[in-house]
C-alpha cells in the first residue's frame, strides 16, 4: 500500500537544515519504509492511487525520539512522590504504587504517541530477579502491540545499590542500624554479573530486529564493578559495536565519589578501562570537567539530557552548549519527569533550547538554533539508540515514522510573520496537543487525534483502578525502613560535598 503524507512543510532531516524543507510537499509512504519525498502535486501525479493523510496545511517531519526513559507511564510526581535530589528520592521511590508491567508500559507508549514520539529507548532499571525475565518480556511485548517503535536496555547495578561505597557507609552506623542497612546492601555481585548477561542474551536472540533494538546497559557507571563493565564493553563489540547505555555523572554526589574511590573523574576512569567509544553513551553528564569533555570528544562518545528531570531532580545542568561545541552528540530523554508532568517531547525540546542559550554572555555568541535542537530528538537521538541511518529522517529507504502537526495555533493565534522559518516556528511554539497523525513503520498509528491500536479511554481507566490500590503493607515497612535510613545516607554524602561556590546557583562545574 502506497501513502503520500502530505504538509504544507516537510521537513525531511534537521541535519540538512534549510535545504531539507520542501514547501507543499510529501513524503510517499510504500510499506513500513520512505520511498519519496518531493513536492506534492509532483509526487501525486505519479502515485495517483496513493491515499493521502494530511491536508496540505500541516508540518511533516520525521518522528520524535526519547532517547532516555524509564518507561514508568506516570511520573513520581503523579505515584505521590515529589521529586528531590536522586539520593533523597532513592530512598522515596520505594511508596510508589507498582503496576502490572502491560499496564504501565501501554501507558507510557501511548503518552508518547500522542506527543509526536515515535521511538522510545526504555532503559529498565535494577532488572534482576527471578522475575526479570518474564518482566523484560512483558514490557516488550505490551510496547509492541501500541505500534511504538523500541530500543530496551536492561539496566543493572552489580555493586552499592543501597548506597554509594557501602562498607564506609555501613561502617558509620550504629551497630542497630547496621543490622538493618547490611541486608538492603549486600550484594552478590557476581551472581547478578552472570545472570545479566544471561538475560541480555536471551532478549537478544528473541527481539533484536530491524524494527527493534536491544543493547546493554550497566546502568551506573559508578555502581558496577570494572569486570562488569569491561564484560559488558566486550559483549557489545562482539555483536557489531550495539550501544552501551550508563547513567553517569548526575549529581556532584557521583563526582565526588569518583574522585574519593578512583582518585580521578569518572571519565578519566572508564577511559582507563576502554569503555569510552563511539558506541557509549552517557545519561546526563552534569557534573563533567573540561577535561572530560575533552576525552568524551576524542572518543566520539554520546550523551543523553534530560532538562526538565535534571531541573525537578535538582541534579544541575548539562553544559550541552560545549559537548556541542566539542563535536560531541547530544540526544534528548525526557526520563519521565517532563516539565509540565505529560511526557511531551516538543516541549522538552523548547526546555532544552531555552535552557542552553547563555554559554556566556559575549553579544557575539551563537546561540542554539532550531535545527541543531531538533536534530538531538530526530538524527542524534536515532543514532544512540541504534537506529543511525533507519529512522531520525525522511530520506528513501528509511523507516517511514513521521508525525503530522498542526500550524493553525501556531501561525494563526493570532499571527506569525512569513520571515520565521518552520523549523523555529515549532520549536518556539508547538506543543504535543498539536500533533494530529503519528506514522511509524508505515502504520497510521494516531489518526485525528485517535490512537488506533488500543482503547485509550479504557487503558485510564485500568491504570486508575490499579494505582487506587497503592502500595502493601509489606511494601510499605520497606520504604519505612529505609526512611529510617535516609538522614544517616544525607550525612555520609554530605561530607564528600565541596563548599558553596561564588554562585548564586550552583548548576555544573568545568573543573
Amino acid at each position: 500500500m502506497k501513502t503520500l503524507v502530505r504538509g504544507k512543510y516537510v521537513i525531511t532531516d534537521a541535519a540538512a537544515r534549510e535545504t531539507g524543507i520542501i514547501e507543499d510537499g510529501a513524503v510517499l509512504v510504500e510499506g513500513k519504509y520512505v520511498r519519496a519525498t518531493g513536492r506534492f502535486a509532483e509526487l501525486r501525479q505519479l502515485h495517483p492511487e496513493a491515499a493521502v493523510v494530511g491536508d496540505g496545511q500541516q508540518l511533516v517531519l520525521p518522528g520524535l525520539i526519547d532517547a532516555h526513559s524509564h518507561g514508568r507511564g506516570l511520573s513520581p510526581l503523579q505515584k505521590g512522590v515529589p521529586n528531590d535530589f536522586l539520593e533523597n528520592n532513592l530512598f522515596d521511590w520505594a511508596f510508589m504504587p507498582v503496576l502490572d508491567p502491560e499496564l504501565i508500559t501501554a501507558l507510557c507508549a501511548v503518552r508518547h504517541i500522542r506527543n509526536g514520539s515515535t521511538l522510545i529507548h526504555n532503559n529498565a532499571f535494577d532488572t534482576t530477579g527471578s522475575g526479570a525475565a518474564d518482566q523484560a518480556a512483558t514490557t516488550i511485548k505490551a510496547y509492541l502491540a501500541t505500534g511504538i517503535r523500541l530500543a530496551y536496555s536492561p539496566g543493572v547495578r552489580n555493586i552499592d545499590r543501597l548506597v554509594l561505597d557501602t562498607d564506609g557507609f555501613l561502617a558509620t552506623l550504629s551497630a542497630e542500624l547496621r543490622a538493618v542497612a547490611e541486608p538492603l546492601a549486600r550484594t552478590d555481585s557476581k551472581l547478578i554479573e552472570e545472570e545479566y548477561f544471561a538475560l541480555f542474551a536471551e532478549l537478544y536472540r528473541t527481539y533484536q530486529s530491524e524494527d527493534t533494538r536491544i543493547f546493554l546497559s550497566p546502568s551506573w557507571a559508578q555502581a558496577c564493578t570494572a569486570e562488569f563493565l569491561i564484560r559488558a564493553k566486550e559483549e557489545a563489540d562482539r555483536l557489531g559495536k550495539i550501544p552501551i547505555h550508563m547513567h553517569c555523572l548526575q549529581t556532584p554526589v557521583q563526582k565526588a565519589f569518583s574522585l574519593r574511590k578512583y582518585g580521578k573523574t569518572a571519565i578519566a576512569y572508564l577511559a582507563d578501562l576502554g569503555l569510552l567509544d563511539e558506541n557509549t553513551v552517557l545519561a546526563h553528564s552534569i557534573w563533567v570537567t573540561q577535561e572530560d569533555i575533552r576525552l568524551m570528544a576524542e572518543h566520539n562518545v554520546a550523551v543523553t539530557s534530560h532538562p526538565s528531570c535534571n531541573l525537578g531532580m535538582r541534579n544541575g545542568i548539562t553544559p550541552v552548549y560545549e559537548l556541542l561545541r566539542q563535536g560531541i552528540r547530544v540526544a534528548v530523554g525526557m526520563d519521565d519527569k517532563t516539565i509540565n508532568d505529560d511526557e511531551d517531547i516538543i516541549m522538552e525540546l523548547r526546555m532544552m533550547h531555552k535552557l542552553h542559550r547563555v554559554p556566556g554572555y559575549r553579544l557575539d555568541t551563537p546561540v542554539l538554533d532550531a535545527f541543531t535542537v531538533l536534530e538531538m530528538a530526530t538524527g542524534h537521538a536515532a543514532s544512540v539508540v541504534g537506529f543511525a541511518g533507519k529512522a531520525g529522517a525522511l530520506r528513501p529507504g528509511m523507516l517511514a515514522d513521521l508525525i503530522v502537526v498542526d500550524l493553525d495555533r501556531m501561525l494563526n493565534s493570532p499571527w506569525m510573520s512569513d520571515q520565521t522559518g518552520i523549523a523555529d516556528i515549532f520549536i518556539h511554539r508547538a506543543l504535543g496537543t498539536d500533533v494530529a497523525s503519528v506514522i511509524i513503520g508505515g502504520r497510521l498509528v494516531m489518526e485525528d487525534r485517535k490512537i488506533t491500536t488500543l482503547d485509550e479511554e479504557a487503558l485510564y481507566r485500568e491504570v486508575r483502578k490499579a494505582a487506587d490500590k497503592g502500595i502493601t503493607s509489606a511494601m510499605r515497612r520497606q520504604a519505612e525502613t529505609l526512611q529510617q535510613l535516609k538522614p544517616y545516607c544525607q550525612s555520609w554524602y554530605n561530607t564528600w560535598l565541596e563548599p558553596e561556590q561564588h554562585a548564586f546557583y550552583q548548576v555544573n562545574s568545568r573543573r
